[in-house]
């Protein structure tokens, strides 16, 4: 907020009146303000940035919301609410399945309540039978984040290979991580059945999707996380 936009909010706050762009007469009001920001707002002042006086008439009631990453248990409430916001009129929401749900506890969230719109609403496109067939369910496969999610760490990985030379990968060794948490362990089984059944389908992700029971998008889409989470997948030895 600039600095002269600040000055006309302490006024406003101050005197309870507002003026009408174009106008000449006051208005008076009544109401509360609730305001928000991602920028710690003391620190703000204290380098002249925001307004002190402004920052007193504003912070009567301080509130503290914790990142959704931090929230698991809002993750499904606020899923189901966002399908609901954007289901067209007329037509029947999509369950969000368990899978889906245990997806979307396991992602870090960066973006917070706004990837989780993002997320939910591509994943309505897709339940709606954009690119396939309508399934009135939101499943796994559905659920596509703004950006890769991280699978493992770089550090402590030893290396995996399946088939010959068709599919190579990295996962953490059994010891390296102290702290074995639930939702490292499910990405790393899923990243090893992708491969394995990647290599046993000779490299053919096509073959190797409907083994899996999801589409080659999605595999493909898997794939890509994989590599971008540091993983060495390298997929040869069949025609797609």
């Amino acid at each position: 907020m600039s600095p002269a936009l600040q000055a006309k909010l302490l006024r406003a706050l101050q005197e309870k009146e507002i003026e009408a762009v174009g106008s000449n007469r006051l208005i008076s009001v009544d109401v509360r303000i609730i305001a928000a920001t991602s920028r710690r707002l003391q620190e703000e002042v204290d380098a002249g940035r925001f307004r002190a006086d402004l920052f007193y008439r504003l912070n009567v009631f301080p509130l503290t919301l914790k990142p959704l990453h931090e929230r698991i248990e809002d993750i499904a409430p606020l899923a189901f609410a966002l399908a609901m916001r954007h289901t067209p009129e007329g037509k029947t929401m999509p369950w969000i399945s368990e899978g889906a749900l245990h997806l979307l506890r396991q992602h870090s969230w960066p973006g917070n309540v706004r990837e989780l719109e993002n997320v939910v609403r591509r994943a309505l496109l897709l339940a709606d039978g954009i690119g396939g067939a309508a399934t009135g369910e939101i499943r796994p496969e559905h659920i596509q984040f703004d950006g890769a999610a991280r699978l493992i760490e770089r550090e402590a990985v030893q290396p995996v290979i399946y088939g010959d030379n068709v599919v190579t990968g990295a996962f953490p060794a059994a010891d390296s991580a102290p702290q074995r948490r639930l939702a490292n362990i499910v990405q790393i089984s899923e990243a090893k059945a992708i491969l394995e059944t990647l290599a046993s389908c000779g490299g053919n992700r096509l073959a190797a999707a409907r083994q899996l029971g999801i589409s080659e998008r999605t595999l493909r889409y898997r794939l890509a996380s994989m590599r971008e989470a540091g993983m060495p997948v390298a997929v040869g030895g069949g025609r797609r």
